[in-house]
């Protein structure tokens, strides 16, 4: 039996069959690889061979034609197929070829082909040598050192001996009667057999799994008039024996085109295919009849590959009604989509069938074409089941299933025939799944067209067919659905395939070579050769997908016990317990260890326990020390250090913040281990137990023999009692885990290397002991007592010997109780620790103190990711602050000596930590020197300490609002208005308007009474005596930013740290540059205003107000009022006099300066003059008497430059009036309202 790996082609009848066979002493792998270069030129162009004497098969007739050899090195038995010879001549092996790797007797060796081949028609012998062959002989020829030496022209050649011995071949079909395969085999030819019922009369619905509705009700039609047309016909036949004589032409005719396509002379083949479909249409010959348009169907294919134009013969539009190319997009109404000359009636004339139009093929969907042709022959080949002997066999039938799927396939890449498309045609092979790129060109067949029609095959009864055959159609069809990318489909299919091969077991392994069957199958399953234990499906491997795998073990080992192959039945015994465990039922793994696995093991065929997983897990508790007793979790961190320079600065040169550099004198290389490395650490002369966990996931039960540590962990462990051997195993349960518990001792130190241990020496079932690797298990120690929660690492368990190690203790904290005090938020405090040294004999060489807040550990590391750029300077800085300043270290030892104690003082300063803050923790790491003085061992010492911070001075409130006036003199004795009045008189050029007042809302929330000083650069309040829980408003003179020092819009946000890549803030750039005014405003503010405040009680209890945590974002009219820069235009009122008598005139100015940030816009602005009534606050009207006006009061203007623009009026009357300029726009999207900076006041006596 022969697996085939490809698929069935459709051109399959015009390929030579030819079989190439070793002569003389051949390697395998040779052979093997002379015959794959032969397949390289299996196409030969009639071009290129010598023309014969022959009409038929000279190859001048048809130059453009090729011949095909399909060569295979596998044996073939002609007498399986020789009841279909006369009928499909092709299936015959025409040419054998003899490969002879040395010079030798050609003669005599082209005899041995001949008598051991008789039945081929065409022998012939190439010889690979150096030496020169001398022979006349036609069928010897010699390619020279390398078989690729004139392989080409050898390839010519034996097509010419080939066309020779057609031509007499065929001159023996003329003058005998071509019989049907049922004629000649009888009951030995397998009759199809389908599930379904035949239709005759409607063969659209016969086929209508993958035939569109258009094309089935045309074929209804087209149907009914064909059978009529039939009925007519057959009345006209006067006699039987004229119809015996036809039926003998188109059989006659049918085998030359059969012969024609092996020829290569593909237009003759068509010529003749055409012929005999008339004549065997007139006889209702239908088994015939469809294989003559199965010919006439290559013939299309062959010409098409050939890029030949030629014209569909009529009787094919006649019979198959198509689609042709220009109607494909066409979809409006069926009836224009298909061709219509079947629809003439054959009235009055017995060739009517032939009376319709041929059409070229270039009008024609030759895809659709093939299709429908195929759908005609296997109408016929149903038609033909009624007969007795002129029946279509199901081998015959089955295969043009099979043909026409794959022809589907190939053509799934566009609505017609690609060159590409139809090399995968001739070659037999199937597209890739990932070359199908449906979404550019729409496919001729589409992926569910080709599914629908693959379901045919199951209306046949495949398993009254050989096992091989069914074989060959299930691994067919499985390729196909590969190719369309089902994969279920695929999986299903082979599943059917191997309950074939199970049902048919007597049957498949005849052949002494049955070791490659057995391999085939496990490869077509995909089964993995490495024995690796799976407990769990794959997640890529469905659980069906596995049973067929094992399924297909269990027949593989069934049939290697029935041959008694120890050797590949412990290989496959092996492979099914290994991998299959979770799919085996109790009976299955219990059959299989009594039938297989123990003979196997006492043979010897085994010699090795198949389950590398069995040891899980491995774990070391301590039982006692042989000194004081150390807690695991105290052991120290082994580090290699390199010297550095000395030095012998005092503590107060400490770089307390930095994250882990443990000593002043010497610097970190490299970690010998990680805390979670380490799963035990122990002394020298500790006992302590070892914990072995087993598994067993098997249904059966196992025992352990031996047990013992590997060579290199023996040396310094052991176990105190092995009572474990072969007479007294452990066992373990079917399918569950056991703890096996034995007693070690440490005897010898493992210096500054740490014991790996990962495996243990097993012996399990009496076979021989060998290492088992540890493999943690999902689950762990679940269901255990848990020895340590300092545990195993991955599949390695390390151990280390350290020796006797110093311990560091806190004796107290003076000053406070418990670790935690009280701090009034704004201070600053003092602690003293007292350590000492526990060790009576190991000094302390080096220590190092750091701090964390608890602000510090409520961060994530991510927390900047999402903050917007003031947002995160403001955190930032004040993390800076918290790492940098909130705990000092004063004071602390460098080193100390066995039994000492020493004092730490730190300075804790509460002036900028959140009000959240709650506590800190001061790390002490310290360690000692090995005796090699190139390794030291570290620990860790944490001190926790709780504050709870109180509530002093806090700022609920601000505001900041423009000064639009001077005050009385009277009011100088204010802190604030005092600063203004004498930076009045100091400047010559100072404006009231060039100044802000920020107002400050100041509360004491402790329960005595503040006093507090503020500042702002050179201003300094009064003190304010602020009550307990009272509140007091203070004012901050400060001076407007001007925008041309300062341009706070170009100025970026600056970063704390800078080892940071930050994300775009996702702002525009106008949205950035208000961001960047309201952070620098705020900032100048931050940087110059200070507070400073005592209590009244108790002077000595100072502290300092930090801002930051209590203004909050400046908002725009904060902005508009402190910077400058925020108005568009500056506007400037001025008068000529201040005070007048009534009835004289006086002239206001107004000066519009546009600002630098203004785009240049012709928008015009329009000034409106207002005055109002001092005292009331009342504007006055246009048309008031109290004053007249020369002009009008609202001008327009264009804001390009600098504008002035005047207004004379008269007052009438006496009084105080303020005079004020507005300026306006008209646009809504971006409104404008700008008063003048300062006020104008004008007294009027």
């Amino acid at each position: 039996m022969k697996l085939n790996d490809g698929c069935l082609s459709f051109v399959g009848p015009s390929k030579i069959r030819t079989l190439v066979v070793p002569v003389g002493k051949w390697r395998r792998e040779e052979f093997v690889e002379a015959v794959n270069k032969l397949q390289r030129y299996g196409e030969i162009r009639l071009l290129d061979i010598t023309p014969i004497e022959s009409s038929l098969f000279t190859p001048q007739g048809f130059p453009s034609g090729r011949l095909f050899f399909t060569f295979s090195s596998c044996g073939y038995n002609d007498s399986l197929n020789l009841f279909l010879y006369d009928f499909e001549p092709f299936r015959k092996i025409f040419v054998v070829i003899g490969l002879a790797n040395e010079y030798g007797d050609v003669e005599s060796d082209l005899v041995k082909l001949k008598e051991r081949y008789p039945t081929v028609i065409c022998h012939n012998l190439i010889v690979v040598s150096k030496e020169v062959i001398s022979t006349k002989n036609s069928n010897v020829f010699h390619c020279g050192p390398t078989i690729e030496d004139n392989l080409e022209t050898t390839l010519c050649d034996i097509g010419k001996n080939f066309l020779l011995a057609l031509n007499h071949y065929y001159s023996s079909y003329k003058h005998v009667t071509l019989r049907s395969p049922g004629a000649i085999g009888g009951n030995g030819v397998l009759k199809t057999s389908l599930t379904r019922q035949i239709t005759a009369l409607n063969v659209a619905t016969a086929t209508s799994a993958n035939t569109s509705k258009r094309l089935s009700s045309i074929e209804i039609t087209t149907n009914s008039i064909k059978r009529s047309a039939s009925l007519k016909l057959a009345k006209s036949l006067s006699t039987t024996e004229n119809r015996s004589q036809n039926r003998s032409r188109g059989r006659q005719l049918k085998i030359l085109g059969n012969f024609q396509l092996l020829a290569g002379r593909y237009t003759d083949a068509l010529t003749s295919f055409s012929e005999a479909i008339t004549l065997l249409h007139k006889v209702r010959d239908h088994l015939w009849l469809g294989s003559a348009l199965d010919g006439i169907a290559i013939c299309f294919l062959l010409l098409s590959y050939l890029q030949i134009s030629f014209q569909i013969p009529s009787i094919i539009n006649v019979l198959c009604p198509h689609q042709t190319s220009n109607n494909i997009s066409e979809t409006n109404s069926p009836r224009n989509s298909f061709s219509h000359a079947p629809t003439r009636s054959p009235r009055g004339s017995t060739s009517s069938l032939s009376s319709a139009a041929a059409i070229d093929v270039e009008s024609a969907n030759l895809p659709k074409l093939i299709k429908s042709i195929s759908e005609k022959i296997m109408y016929y080949y149903e038609l033909s089941l009624s007969h007795t002997s002129d029946y279509a066999p199901q081998m015959v039938y089955s295969e043009i299933l099979l043909k026409t799927l794959s022809f589907m396939v190939c053509c799934r890449s566009g609505a017609g025939l690609s060159s590409d498309d139809l090399r995968l045609i001739i070659d037999g092979t199937l597209p890739e799944p990932e070359k199908f790129d449906c979404s550019t060109l729409e496919p001729a067949f589409t992926s569910h067209e080709v599914y629908f029609f693959a379901n045919r095959l199951f209306d046949l009864q495949l398993k009254e067919m050989d096992v091989e055959s069914q074989c060959d159609i299930y691994m067919h069809l499985a390729e196909v659905y590969r190719s369309l990318g089902f994969e279920r489909k695929r999986a299903f299919v082979l599943r059917l395939l191997l309950v074939a091969v199970i049902s048919n077991t007597e049957d498949i392994f005849l052949t002494s070579d049955y070791r490659r069957y057995l391999k085939n199958m496990t490869k077509l399953y995909e089964i993995k050769s490495p024995l690796t234990l799976e407990v769990m499906p794959d997640e890529h491997e469905s659980v069906s997908w596995l049973t067929l795998q094992k399924r297909c073990l269990q027949l593989c080992l069934a049939v290697a016990s029935r041959a008694n192959d120890k050797k590949i039945s412990a290989h496959y015994a092996l492979l099914l317990i290994g991998r299959y465990t979770h799919l085996l039922t109790q009976s299955e793994q219990v059959n299989l260890l009594n039938n297989h696995l123990e003979s196997l093991i006492s043979n010897g065929y085994i010699d090795s326990y198949w389950d590398p997983y069995i040891l899980r897990d491995i774990k070391f508790a301590r039982l006692e020390c042989t000194d004081s007793a150390v807690d695991g979790t105290e052991f120290p961190i082994e580090m290699r250090i390199t010297t550095v320079e000395k030095q012998n600065d005092g503590a107060n040169k400490l770089d307390t913040h930095q994250v882990f550099n443990p000593f002043k004198a010497v610097q970190a290389a490299s970690k010998t281990t990680e805390p979670s490395s380490i799963q035990g650490t122990f002394l020298v002369g500790d006992r302590a137990m070892i914990s072995c966990l087993v598994q067993n996931p098997f249904k059966f039960e196992i025992g352990i023999t031996a047990l013992n540590f590997g060579a290199e962990a023996g040396k310094h462990i052991e176990l105190d009692q092995n009572d474990i051997t072969l007479k007294a195993p452990i066992f373990i349960s079917p399918e569950s885990t056991r703890l096996v518990n034995l007693p070690v001792n440490f005897k010898a130190p493992t210096g500054n290397e740490l014991l790996s241990i990962n495996s243990l020496e097993m012996s399990v079932m009496g076979l021989p002991p060998r290492a088992f690797s540890m493999i943690p298990s999902e689950n762990g120690f679940s269901g255990y007592q848990k020895l340590d929660e300092d545990q195993s690492l991955g599949n390695t368990v390390k151990i280390k010997v350290l020796p006797q190690q110093p311990e560091l203790q806190v004796l107290r904290t003076e000053n406070i109780t418990d670790n935690s005090w009280m701090m009034l938020h704004g201070t600053k405090q003092e602690l003293t620790i007292i350590l000492r040294n526990k060790s009576l004999s190991c000094s302390i060489d080096y220590l190092q103190f750091s701090h964390l807040t608890s602000t510090e550990k409520t961060f994530k590391t991510d927390y900047w990711k999402k903050l917007p750029y003031d947002d995160l300077y403001g955190v930032e800085k004040q993390l800076e602050w918290l790492k940098n300043s909130c705990i000092k270290i004063l004071e602390a030892p460098t080193k100390m000596a066995p039994n000492e104690v020493a004092k730490v003082k730190i300075e804790i300063d509460a002036t900028s930590v959140p009000l959240q803050f709650d506590g800190f923790d001061i790390i002490v790491n310290y360690g000692m020197h090995a005796s090699q003085k190139s390794y030291t061992y570290m620990k860790t010492l944490c001190l926790p300490y709780e504050v709870s911070l109180k509530r002093s001075i806090e700022v609920p409130g601000m505001e900041i609002v423009p000064l639009n006036e001077l005050f009385a003199p009277e009011m100088q004795t204010v802190d604030w208005v005092e600063f203004i009045m004498n930076k009045k008189r100091c400047d010559q050029n100072f404006r009231v308007g060039d100044y802000v007042l920020l107002l400050l809302d100041i509360r004491n929330s402790w329960i005595d009474g503040v006093s507090l000083n503020l500042s702002f650069q050179d201003f300094h309040s009064h003190p304010y005596l602020i009550e307990a829980e009272h509140t007091t408003r203070v004012v901050v003179p400060i001076k407007k930013i001007e925008h041309q020092r300062t341009p706070f819009r170009t100025r970026p946000i600056p970063r704390v740290f800078h080892n940071r890549q930050y994300i775009q803030s996702g702002l525009n750039e106008d949205q950035e540059r208000e961001m960047r005014e309201k952070f620098w405003c705020r900032e100048h503010i931050l940087s110059h205003l200070q507070c400073q405040w005592h209590l009244t009680k108790d002077p000595t209890v100072t502290g300092k107000v930090d801002f930051r945590q209590f203004l909050d974002k400046f908002d725009d009219q904060m902005v508009t009022n402190l910077y400058t820069h925020r108005l568009p235009y500056l506007v400037d009122l001025t008068i000529d006099q201040f005070k007048i008598p009534r009835n004289q005139s006086i002239l206001a100015t107004v000066k519009i300066t546009p600002t630098h940030s203004t785009h240049q816009t012709n928008e015009p602005l329009l000034l409106s003059f207002m005055i109002f009534d001092h005292q009331t606050g009342k504007i006055l009207p246009n048309n008031s008497r109290r004053i007249l006006y020369n002009g009008t009061m609202t001008r327009f203007f264009v804001p390009t430059k600098v504008t002035k623009i005047s207004l004379q009026f008269i007052p009438i009357e006496p009084g105080i009036y303020e005079i004020c300029a507005l300026v306006t726009n008209n646009n809504e999207n971006n409104p404008i309202s700008l008063f003048n900076q300062e006020p104008v006041t004008l007294i009027v006596n």
